[in-house]
Parts: structure tokens; sequence; C-alpha cells
């Protein structure tokens, strides 16, 4: 037996690897069937050029036991092995670089997703530090007669030992600490087998699961077969031929507690500038299981490298408004012990999430045009998540609104802004090119922002759009309110708010014109008088509106000027909004407005006039579902006008 010292730096070397490089203790397991299956591989491929490397020992696999008397869990394989001089090389690279030099080395591949550790420094060991207090590798190389054990508990050093082991391979047994000693429970075992390893292309087999109790086990002792636990090959790894329509139900219905059918199953083999392949399913249903709205909410497909899992969500493949997608994600452009801090803006993943965010965009259109019943029950229950996209998404927002509904005003049914432009007519408008007036035809989506479809139908400003059957799309949830700030045009058509005060339908002839100008004209002193008497500061204008049905007047926003019902929202936020000014309109087709004109012309300071003026601002007010500066101020005039109406 030879003897081996750790160097001084050693321990600061296990600290960081234990700490750093693993977060999860449960990986210990899926590093080390790893290992295995790639020495099964170098098995494999030195068998095709070389007929008797195997000999008789043709059948590949990984067994794995656990001895919860003993506190030990055993990993073997029958793959290439190790000599003595592997052993030493690549169990314990750092017995044997345990210098600054190494700490540097590894931290800097740490940072650096692109270099394998596995690979480099045989780093899939050093997992166990976090489970056992001492481990044992017993390896025989296919191309030596002689086999060793290696033996460690981490502290002081290793030891090397020649021993008897007939055939080719590497066994490791892992002593579990206490603190540990859940995971050497079979059924735990087995469990971590399926979560991490289940898809790694080797048999592992283990014993069949006794549920008896210990004293059943002593008075009828019995052999318990070996059994294999893992899948080997994956359903995302078979063609689309081989998958009926009812085993993607089923494997949908098995891997999210969902046993209704998925909105759409989507399975996908790309090799380009980034492989992958990927089943992801969309649900129909609300999950139970799921609360989509938890800011903390673990998110995103599972993520497979080389058969491994290596993230069970994978936050880096979706966008957060994609967060009701699942299930997996497998790609081999990635090293296998790549690490969440190392995911973040990788090259390779960036490119695989546009290319899922873009097909399963892809996915929900092909639904909604196919099959809008199902798409419908899908919206109702994800509505809210589904237009979060809204925040975040800037290059896909065209694309994403093809699978976006809205309410509309003449309507109850939701549609899309595709299909609303398709019941539009066409508008010439004069617009400026290089200098020169030019007439071009083009659409408008007309828009009202309300806190609510009653608010909405309320508005004095959807007359005339009733009048020309023009539909409105109705803002109604808080995150609308953000669509038109980033999302102000689609397909060429504006988004116009009818708030907007220079909103005019339909071309007024000359002499049209000509009566208004000379109305607004005769009005002139009223206007002044009206604008003093409200205050100053919060009108800019007054000016006819026709359009008002029978209100007496309404107050709405100059284009440059920020939404009303946004300014509402922003304030709710917390957000600061400046001051502006509002436009306030005239019904001139309202009687009241000539009876104002003939008290005006009677006596300028008449308080009948100046109570009037005040009623019906506050009234417009109230039209916008604005809280009142004075409620008792209206009260007041309320009671003035009801007692003069009964008297």
């Amino acid at each position: 037996m030879s003897k081996h010292n750790f160097e001084a730096e050693t321990g600061r070397i296990l600290e960081l690897l234990t700490h750093s490089i693993y977060s999860n203790k449960e990986i210990f397991l899926r590093e080390l069937v790893s290992n295995s299956a790639d020495a099964i591989d170098k098995a494999r491929l030195k068998s095709l050029t070389d007929t008797t490397f195997l000999w008789d020992d043709t059948e590949f696999k990984i067994t794995i036991t656990s001895d919860e008397k003993a506190n030990t869990i055993t990993i073997e394989d029958n793959g290439i092995g190790m000599s003595k001089e592997e052993l030493v090389a690549h169990l314990w690279t750092i017995a044997k670089s345990g210098t600054k030099e190494f700490v540097e080395k590894l931290q800097k591949a740490k940072e650096d997703w692109e270099h394998n550790l596995i690979g480099q420094f045989g780093v899939w060991f050093y997992s166990s530090f976090m489970v056992a207090d001492k481990a044992e590798v017993e390896s025989k190389s296919a191309l030596d007669k002689k086999a060793h054990k290696w033996i460690s508990d981490w502290k002081t050093g290793y030891d090397v030992e020649e021993i008897e082991k007939e055939n080719r391979g590497t066994k490791i047994t892992l002593f579990v600490n206490e603190a540990n000693k859940e995971l050497v429970k079979e059924w735990k075992v087995k469990e971590l087998v399926k979560k991490y390893s289940n898809y790694v292309w080797v048999p592992i087999m283990m014993k069949e699961y006794d549920s008896r109790t210990d004293e059943e086990k002593q008075k009828e002792p019995k052999v318990m077969w070996f059994e294999q636990v893992n899948e080997t090959k994956p359903i995302w790894k078979k063609n689309k031929s081989e998958i009926t329509k009812e085993e993607y139900k089923a494997f949908y219905n098995t891997v999210s507690n969902d046993f209704n059918e998925p909105l759409f199953t989507m399975h996908n083999n790309v090799e380009w500038m980034a492989s992958y392949k990927s089943i992801l399913f969309s649900p129909k249903e609300l999950n139970m299981y799921q609360n989509l709205s938890d800011p903390n909410l673990e998110y995103g497909p599972k993520l497979y490298v080389q058969n491994v899992l290596i993230l069970e969500n994978a936050k880096e493949l979706l966008p957060v408004w994609l967060r009701f997608i699942s299930w997996v994600v497998e790609t081999n452009d990635l090293p296998l012990n790549i690490s969440r801090e190392m995911l973040q803006d990788n090259s390779t993943l960036d490119k695989i999430k546009k290319w899922l965010t873009k097909k399963v965009i892809t996915e929900l259109w092909k639904t909604l045009k196919n099959n809008k019943d199902d798409y419908l029950k899908f919206w109702e229950n994800y509505w809210k998540i589904v237009k979060e996209w809204i925040h975040y998404e800037h290059d896909l927002k065209e694309q994403i609104a093809w699978v976006t509904l809205f309410k509309w005003i003449n309507s109850s049914d939701l549609t899309t802004l595709e299909e609303y432009l398709d019941k539009t007519v066409e508008k010439e408008v004069e617009v400026e090119k290089d200098g020169k007036k030019e007439i071009e035809k083009s659409k408008t989506i007309y828009y009202i922002i309300a806190k609510s479809e009653a608010e909405a139908l309320a508005s004095p400003y959807l007359a005339q759009f009733k009048e020309k059957n023009i539909d409105v799309l109705m803002l109604t949830d808080p995150i609308d309110s953000f669509l038109v700030q980033g999302f102000n045009e689609y397909k060429w058509s504006k988004l116009v708010s009818i708030t907007n005060w220079d909103i005019e339908l339909e071309e007024k002839t000359e002499e049209e014109k000509k009566q208004n100008e000379e109305k607004q004209k005769d009005f002139k002193s009223l206007f002044d008088l009206t604008k003093t008497t409200i205050w100053e500061d919060k009108i800019e204008e007054v000016v006819f509106n026709d359009k008002l049905w029978d209100a007496l007047w309404a107050l709405k926003t100059s284009a440059s000027w920020i939404d009303p019902q946004m300014e509402k929202m922003m304030k709710a936020m917390g957000q600061e909004v400046p001051a502006q000014k509002r436009i306030l309109e005239l019904n001139p087709k309202n009687s009241l407005i000539d009876a104002m004109k003939k008290e005006f012309d009677s006596d300028i300071k008449s308080e009948k006039l100046s109570d009037t003026m005040k009623y019906a601002y506050s009234q417009a007010i109230l039209l916008e579902w604005w809280e009142l500066d004075n409620p008792k101020e209206f009260i007041s005039l309320t009671n003035k006008f009801a007692w003069g109406y009964l008297k």
C-alpha cells in the first residue's frame, strides 16, 4: 500500500469544489453515474476496433446498491476501468496540484462555461465530498491485468493498494455521513436515479424494492432480483413517426399531473448553429399544482446535457411570460458540469431560447387558427400571463400580437388585432414625405383605456364610433395600459385613443366648418369665462364637440399628453406624473349650452352660470371615473339643482 499526503492548499480547494461548484448535494449520484456511463462508452468505442476487447462481458450496465446498516452507496460499472496511474491522475488531481495556481485555474474554469470541469479536473468525483466521510474506488483497466483500490477520508491524504478483481470496470463505495443518511434509503436512491439519470443510455440496475418490514424479511428471506430502473431512450429522442398522439398525452399526463389534453405538443429536433431536442407542452386548463402568480416560482423546462438532468427548471430557456410551458430540452452543446451561474448570458442558450420562443408563438397561432374553442379556453386561464409580453418583448411584439386576444365595444367575442383590421375600411390620409404631400391609404385601431367594461361603455366619446359602426378596442386591465406605450402601431396601423381631441371620423363640409367656426366665435367669451371659473391650471382650451351623445361636456387629452386612464394607472403604481391640462369639450346639441349662453349674455357674474359650469365639469370628471377634488361642493350643487327641479 502506498500513502499520499495532501498539500497545504488542498483544504481550500475542497471547499471551493464542494461549496462553489456544487450547490445541490443530490447531484453526487448523477455525477458518478455520468462518469460510469462515460467509462462504458469508452469501452464500447474500443470494442469497435478490437473484437476481443470485451471478452465475454458484453452486456454493458451500471449497478447501484445501498446498505442502510453500513450507511453506504455503491456504484459499479463494467466500463474501460482505470490503472493505478489513472486512478491517481483522474481521482486526485488536486493531490498532485494542490497549489495556488490550481485554485486560480479552477476558479477560472468555474467562471468560464466553455470549460468542461469534469473532463479537465475530474470534478465529478468531488461532489461525493458533500455526502460522504470516506470513499473507496476499486478499478481494473481493460488494458491492465492488475487491479487497485483507492481510499480517502478527504482529510490528510489517500492510499492506493493492489487488490484482486476479476472483471474490468470501476466500483465506487461511498461511506455516507450521518447528516445525509436519508440518501442511503433504497427508495431515495431510485428517486435520484429517476430524477437525474433516467435517460442515461446505459441500463442502470438496482434490486427490486422490498416493502416488507425487517421482521418479515427475517422470517422469510428471499432473493431480490436486480431490475432496470431507467428508461435509456427518452421519448424526445424518438422520431415523431414512432410516437402516437396517445403516447404524447400519456407522457404529458405523467410529467404534469394534468390529466386533460394539452393545448399543443411541440416536438423538435434541431441541428443548426445550436443543436437541441425538445418536447414542450402547453396546458389548456389551470394546473392546481402550480401557482403561476407566485413571484418565487421556479419555472422553465428541464435541461438535459448528454442524457443527464442538469437543471430541474431552466428559466434561461424561455421568457417569463411563457412560464406555463414545460417539459424538456436536451442539448449536447454545453459541458456536462455547467452551473446555473455559467448559464447566465450563455450564447448557446440564448439561441435556443429565441428559437423556442418563436416556435411556441407559432404553435399558439396555429391553435388559434385551427381550434379556436380550445384556444379560448386556454386564454380564459392564462391571458394575464401571456399579456406580460408587453413588458418583456421588443423584437417579437407583432408576432405575439397574433396570439393576443382583445375585447371590443361592438362584439362579445374576443378577437385579435389582425381580425379587427380585416373588418376595417382603409382611409385616405395626407402625409408629408421628403417635403412633398402625398395621399396614403391606412387603417386605424381605435382604443379606449378604462378600469372596466362599464366605464368604457359609459364614455361619451363612443358616440361617433357607434354611429359609424366602428369597433373600439377596450383596454380594461392594468397591464393593457402599457400596451400603447411600447406598441403604438401594428402592421403600419396606428393605435389611437378615442379621447384624443383631434379625431374626426368624417370630414366636415365647408358649410359645416364655417358654421362651427362662427358658433365657436360667438361662444368665445363664454368659453373664456368657463376656463377661468373652473381653474386655468386644469383647462387648456374650451371647444365644441357635436359627437357627445346627450352629455353636456367631456374632457379630452391632447395627442402629445398621457391618456387620462394611463395617468391613473401610473399614479396607482406610485409613479410621478407631471400635471397636465385637459381640453374641455361642450356639446352644442345640448340645449343647456344655449341656456348658459343666454344667462351669460344677461349677467356675466351670474351665480347660476358659475354653479352650472362647476356642476357640469364635475359630471365630466365622473364620466371618466376620476375622483372629485371637492365632493362636498358637488353634493351641494346637486342638492341646489334638485331643489330647483322639484320646486
